[in-house]
């Protein structure tokens, strides 16, 4: 039975496990790494509702094994069975052992499956990061005549809109219907009024979209025929694709004894550190707290499992980098408009009760207005709290630069920035790239808000 050691062994070759990877790299370079995975090969996680429209194959949305094998790290696509935490070492599948002193478990999550009677027919799929399994879910989509999506959060929109896309290139008059039992799509993450322009893109794509509709239950013998709502209709469906969430994969995290929930996921501090001081948890895996009030936070993105897993490498010798919890940064396109967000939306502001100030502002994405592919009403809503003028909240719709805007909000709003010191600050435009300066969407909305906050409130101090 062959046995190699490593200094440091990260269970997971997703967004995670590979960030930890180049991390201690990075600061330890005298130190070995070693990556487990299951899977051959490691799919974009946020790309793959794009290998059906826009990439049209799995082998186009991979991330290379190559630069990371550059950096001196092993990457063994060996499935763990068990770890002997005593021992310090990691039982494979083929019998071979690995031996280490620091471990990272970043095995990531699974498509949410809800009880929902008929589930498990053929031709019913999750959102697995496995690309032989996407792989067939491509075939299967690229035969069907009527397909039903099942949740309306980014997921389920981005892959409603990509089956649209793809349905149109191959002129076969393909049926996209979106089932999401909220009042809008989105709703969770966005403000009502972009989540009302998402649906209108997805309908003018062709897809059916249907809100406040709960599904009963998948019809068919042995393989889908429908999906039955709570209200009696029945939409014809000959593929089924669930994008309601994930759920944390922490069934090796209980077999090795450490504390975990089947929600929330492994037990870890802010460190990213287990129980167990050689153990850390990073990416979905890991339990989550929220940045606004400390409790447990279902976010789960690529983006902070990289940051997770560069938390939890940083860690591993001496706590040196504290997560600050989850502040939920988000952004897609949906046929021809983007959309942004980042923190609390004025619904989960309510919900908790905070006082807050919105602050708006609309103007073209470039300037003069007159430009070629200039968009006339990008939108930027921001939200600050009334009693400290700190941002809580922003809000994005427009063209490509939304993401970059909604990270300028995000990084505002994990350093307490206040209207006031958003207002003022100074920004890069440029008439190719953003609104006139004197109606950046960033420092404008900030600017109307803190004309409205408490004078005490509005200081930066």
């Amino acid at each position: 039975m062959s046995m190699v050691k490593t200094d440091v062994l990260i269970v997971g070759g997703s967004a995670a496990g590979l960030m930890a990877g180049l991390t201690v790299k990075r600061r330890h370079p005298e130190k070995s790494v070693t990556i487990l995975r299951k899977a051959l090969k490691t799919p974009v996680p946020c790309g793959i509702p794009y290998i059906y429209g826009t990439l049209k194959t799995v082998d186009k949305n991979i991330i290379p094994d190559d630069n990371f094998i550059k950096q001196g790290i092993q990457i063994n696509t060996t499935a763990v069975e068990s770890i002997d935490r005593a021992g310090k070492t990691a039982i494979l599948a083929d019998g071979s052992r690995v031996a280490y002193d620091k471990l990272i478990l970043a095995t990531g999550s699974r498509p949410a499956l809800p009880p929902i009677p008929g589930i498990d027919k053929q031709n019913v799929y999750g959102i697995k990061k496995d690309p032989q399994y996407l792989q067939e879910l491509q075939e299967v989509l690229h035969s069907a005549r009527q397909v039903a999506v099942i949740g309306g959060g980014f997921i389920g929109v981005e892959m409603a809109e990509q089956i649209a896309m793809m349905a149109a290139g191959n002129g076969n008059g393909v049926e996209v219907s979106l089932v999401e039992m909220l009042p809008n799509c989105l709703m969770l993450a966005c403000e009502q009024e972009f989540c009302v322009d998402a649906e209108n893109e997805l309908r003018d794509l062709g897809v059916k979209v249907l809100t406040s509709a709960q599904v009963q239950s998948i019809e068919g013998n042995g393989a889908v025929t429908g999906v039955k709502l709570a209200s009696g209709e029945t939409i014809p469906a000959d593929a089924v694709v669930v994008g309601i969430g994930v759920v944390p994969n922490i069934e090796l995290a209980e077999q090795i004894g450490l504390k975990a929930d089947p929600r929330l996921g492994v037990q870890v501090d802010a460190y990213m550190q287990t129980e167990d001081p050689d153990i850390f948890a990073a990416g979905d895996c890991a339990t989550k707290f929220s940045f606004f009030d400390g409790n447990p936070s279902a976010v789960r993105l690529a983006s902070v499992a990289c940051s997770e897993g560069m938390i939890a490498a940083s860690n591993l010798y001496s706590p040196e980098r504290k997560t600050l919890g989850a502040v939920g940064a988000f952004g897609t396109t949906v046929g021809k408009c983007s959309i942004g967000s980042a923190g609390l939306t004025t619904r989960a502001a309510e919900e908790a009760g905070i006082p807050f100030v919105v602050g708006e502002a609309v103007s073209p994405n470039r300037h003069p207005g007159s430009l070629p592919g200039t968009i006339p009403d990008m939108k930027a809503k921001l939200l600050f709290r009334e009693d400290n003028g700190k941002i809580i909240g922003g809000h994005v719709r427009g063209g490509e630069a939304t993401a970059d805007m909604v990270n300028i909000v995000a990084a505002a709003v994990q350093s307490g920035l206040t209207a006031e010191q958003l207002a003022t600050m100074q920004y890069a435009t440029h008439p190719l790239l953003t609104a006139s300066p004197l109606v950046y969407h960033v420092m404008l909305a900030a600017e109307n808000a803190a004309a409205r906050l408490p004078r005490n409130g509005n200081s930066g101090n």
